[in-house]
């Protein structure tokens, strides 16, 4: 089972309309444009103002999705420049998984800067900006509902229900590697099945160039 990846979404709910696209705020930046005739206007790094890199995903239901199929990371897919620090957003529709025994340490963030930046969401209003709340763990058995685990790169965020998380990585080397939601959400007694094995739903990978 694998989903096909969409670089953009676009949620109606309730009236509000949240869109997550795999667009950093760099690509969306436009230098003015010089009129024709004119010559290029000097240009500096002093005078030139560069974007914090910036990512959103979203975590979707099966409602959201449109099916009967379990919860998604929207997109499952990354491509980050390498040696570049990086803010992820993370919008997460679903409800909270209790982390099993054994598993509790996937409820604090390692590998990333700083502590996380939690945001309460109103699934009825996405677009509504909520305090922002610092922490660096959080409740294993009510405050989880997925993860963004990446084992090779020592990188795991417990993403709190109904929230908006975000939080900051420094990419280093060029290199491929998988991340994984690690609160088993699936199906089969261990719950990692279904979408938890498979690529494009909770489990994806980032691509460091």
């Amino acid at each position: 089972m694998e989903r096909i990846d969409r670089y953009a979404i676009a949620f109606i709910v309730g009236g509000s309309i949240l869109t997550a696209s795999l667009v950093t705020a760099a690509a969306a930046w436009h230098a003015p444009s010089t009129p024709a005739g004119a010559a290029p206007a000097a240009t500096t790094a002093a005078h030139v103002a560069v974007a914090p890199l910036h990512e959103t995903l979203v975590i979707a239901t099966p409602d959201m999705l449109g099916s009967n199929e379990m919860p998604a990371y929207v997109p499952s897919t990354l491509t980050l420049p390498a040696n570049t620090t990086v803010s992820i957003t993370i919008v997460n529709f679903d409800d909270a998984t209790a982390l099993p025994a054994g598993s509790e340490q996937f409820a604090t963030a390692t590998g990333v800067t700083g502590p996380l930046q939690v945001q309460a969401l109103d699934p009825t209003d996405p677009n509504a900006d909520a305090p922002a709340t610092a922490v660096t763990s959080m409740d294993p058995q009510s405050g989880v509902s997925h993860t963004f685990t990446i084992a090779k790169l020592g990188i795991n965020v417990p993403i709190a229900p109904k929230s908006k998380t975000t939080f900051t990585i420094r990419t280093g080397k060029a290199g491929t590697f998988q991340w994984q939601c690690m609160d088993p959400c699936g199906t089969g007694p261990s719950g990692f099945g279904g979408a938890m094995a498979a690529k494009g739903y909770m489990q994806g990978t980032l691509t460091v160039v």
